[in-house]
């Protein structure tokens, strides 16, 4: 009998539906999902950055992000900017309000991450993302 669940494809699928709705619920008092946590994150580190390059650091479309950026933009944590060195672009910045939420909820984020962690050997964590990392490059080849 055919049995799906002996595809990696299936059981990672199952893993990030678990690991999303654990984000979710916590993110939530934040008023952030996951994803806008992703951007926030990103921006966090290099703030001031294109909708291009947001994209690539978060590993999403322009039209995905947009709509993200849209909402956070909306519930005040960014803004845009017209780019000074391209008329036709802008550039994402956080606002007050994310900064001053940054160290509550970075604090948070890695809280979260030692809880998904928590289970694991350093060596069984280090095998994971090495696994993770390789097959990052295997499946975009």
């Amino acid at each position: 009998m055919y049995d799906a669940r002996r595809h990696i494809c299936f059981n990672l699928g199952r893993v990030m539906r678990r690991v999303y709705d654990y984000y979710e619920k916590r993110l939530a008092p934040f008023g952030l999902t996951p994803p806008q946590f992703f951007v926030f994150n990103a921006l966090w580190m290099r703030d001031g950055i294109t909708i291009g390059e947001l994209g690539e650091l978060v590993s999403l479309d322009s039209s995905t992000l947009t709509g993200i950026i849209d909402r956070m933009e909306k519930n005040g944590y960014v803004k845009r900017k017209q780019n000074p060195d391209d008329r036709r672009s802008a550039l994402v910045f956080l606002t007050d309000k994310a900064k001053e939420l940054a160290p509550r909820i970075l604090k948070f984020a890695d809280e979260l991450d030692a809880t998904l962690r928590k289970p694991f050997s350093k060596k069984e964590i280090s095998v994971f993302e090495h696994v993770l990392r390789l097959s990052l490059i295997h499946i975009s080849e």
